[in-house]
């Protein structure tokens, strides 16, 4: 069985709405980063824009090859396919113990215009705890 790494950044972290989706993965990190800015969507989820001057915070993750197939679904994600809400492409993520390339869901350009808060922190977990203080 293939074992693919997997960056999750959002809603798929633990504790969070669409963290099911995760079960039977691997945890390779509980703190991790790479680059990239993250926006809140106002939406209830986060996303994710390609940047190398902005870090983002999340989990790394082995899942399955049936796993990626319902992540691909969950971020709407379609190889070869221009109307993508996400496209997946890999790159260095950085943990305690290391980095290694996996692969990541970026906003596809077409969608930006749902990009509504830079979450400077780049941690969509603080963000929202932080949101909640002041609310």
């Amino acid at each position: 069985m293939n074992h693919i790494a997997v960056f999750v950044y959002g809603t798929l972290r633990k504790n969070e709405t669409n963290h099911y989706l995760m079960k039977g993965a691997t945890l390779i990190a509980n703190q991790a980063w790479t680059n990239g800015r993250l926006f809140d969507t106002g939406i209830g989820y986060p996303a994710l824009k390609e940047s190398i001057n902005d870090k983002v915070y999340g989990e790394l993750y082995l899942v399955s090859d049936e796993q990626l197939l319902r992540l691909d679904e969950l971020e709407d994600y379609h190889p070869n396919n221009r109307n993508n809400l996400y496209n997946r492409k890999r790159q260095v993520v950085y943990h305690d113990t290391g980095e290694m390339e996996a692969y990541l869901y970026f906003i596809a350009e077409r969608h930006e215009t749902m990009l509504k808060n830079d979450i400077e922190s780049g941690d969509w977990k603080l963000y929202r705890l932080e949101k909640k203080r002041t609310t």
